[in-house]
């Protein structure tokens, strides 16, 4: 008994044809012609002079050499390639000229970026230094308003002081008619009474006019102060060697300052230098005794 094939036979597929010599195999009924392209036959000789393309009107003599039209136009002779490339647009690049006596910046920016070069270039100069120094006065201001030491406890409110200037090694003093120079002694011209306002900020009322009290009115160290306003609170800084420097606290880095002659100096032209120390002195305190820290 005879089984059925796995699977059924299958003949050629479709369209099939024998290679030649093969059963079955037939040739073409008619010739292959050609492809469309080779009938147009070779390009024509190669003319390094021509411009354009073949029958294009000639450049007048003396023109500039060939060079290829819009488009990537060209011709390469058989065996070799000529190929035309267009080159991409460049960005104009303008360099951000230095101001005279200054060094070179070294940067390039277009013409829309001058004005933020510009800008940049004025931040990282002046307005940096200035933004430094602001933030450095800040932070000072902040130690000293928080800094405890015996100095600086002897400016507890209701005792009295004297303060002996660091050029002199004379008291600062207020005269009667308002005027103060450091060249006092023990009269009481030369000692003040305290007022603490908290953190280290005080006022200084003079003991032979109780009307009278230290402060920097329009630039000028005077004594006469109405101990009511800002213009008669200090600042205390105190330095390592234990000295004191008053600041203004409604005119910053405006200080007390004393010169060799015992005058005082202009406030805002005194830094925190000798000119400007003092040595504490305790009079008379209403607690008996000052804290030590």
């Amino acid at each position: 008994m005879s089984k059925d094939p796995a699977y059924p036979p299958q003949g050629p597929p479709q369209g099939y044809a024998p290679p030649p010599g093969a059963p079955g195999y037939a040739p073409p009924a008619q010739p292959m012609q050609p492809p469309p392209y080779a009938a147009a036959g070779p390009p024509p000789p190669y003319n390094p002079n021509q411009w354009g393309p073949p029958g294009a009107a000639q450049p007048p003599q003396g023109a500039p050499p060939p060079q290829a039209p819009p488009g990537g136009y060209g011709y390469a002779p058989p065996g070799q390639t000529n190929v035309y490339i267009q080159p991409a647009a460049v960005p104009q690049v303008i360099t951000a000229a230095p101001k005279p006596g200054g060094p070179s910046m070294g940067y390039k920016a277009t013409a829309a970026a001058g004005s933020a070069l510009g800008g940049l270039v004025s931040l990282t100069g002046k307005g940096l230094s200035a933004l430094a120094k602001g933030m450095e006065r800040e932070i000072n201001h902040a130690v000293d308003g928080s800094k405890v030491s015996h100095t600086l406890a002897l400016f507890s409110t209701g005792n009295v002081l004297q303060l002996y200037s660091k050029v002199t090694q004379r008291a600062l003093r207020v005269m009667p008619n308002g005027a103060v120079d450091a060249l006092g002694g023990q009269e009481a011209g030369a000692q003040f009474i305290v007022t603490n306002c908290g953190s280290n900020q005080v006022i200084l009322r003079n003991c032979a006019n109780p009307a009278f009290h230290l402060a920097v009115v329009g630039g000028v160290t005077t004594g006469t102060g109405n101990g009511t306003d800002k213009s008669s609170v200090f600042r205390l800084h105190e330095t390592v060697s234990k000295f004191v420097t008053l600041e203004s606290v409604l005119c910053r880095d405006h200080h007390v300052g004393i010169a060799a002659n015992g005058m005082v100096t202009a406030p805002g032209m005194t830094k925190k230098g000798n000119t400007a120390m003092f040595s504490v002195r305790l009079v008379y305190s209403p607690f008996g005794q000052v804290q030590r820290h």
